[in-house]
C-alpha cells in the first residue's frame, strides 16, 4: 500500500498536452520540482498508469492551419501551371 501523498516522477520535461491516466481515469499532472512530468497517485495496491502525449489545444489549431496552407500552395501552384500551358496554346 501507497502512503498517502505519493508522488510519481515521470522522466519527461513538463509540458502542456500529456495526458495521464490511472487505472482508466484521467488525473491531473503538474510539474514536480525538478521541472519533470509529476502526478499523485491514489491510495491503491496497484495501478496501471498510461502516459501520452496529445498536444494542446494550440498545437492542433496551428497543426491545421499548417495542412491548410500547404493545400493552398498547392492548388495554387497546379492552377498557375494550368495558366501557363492556356497562355502557350
Amino acid at each position: 500500500m501507497l502512503e498517502n501523498g505519493t508522488i510519481l516522477e515521470f522522466p519527461y520535461i513538463y509540458y502542456p498536452g500529456y495526458k495521464i491516466t490511472i487505472n482508466g481515469e484521467e488525473v491531473e499532472s503538474f510539474e514536480s520540482e525538478n521541472g519533470f512530468l509529476a502526478i499523485s497517485l491514489p491510495e491503491t495496491s496497484s495501478s496501471e498508469v498510461i502516459v501520452e502525449y496529445v498536444g494542446t489545444n494550440l498545437m492542433v489549431i496551428s497543426k491545421i492551419i499548417s495542412g491548410m496552407t500547404l493545400i493552398s500552395i498547392l492548388i495554387y501552384e497546379i492552377y498557375k501551371r494550368k495558366i501557363k500551358k492556356v497562355e502557350k496554346v
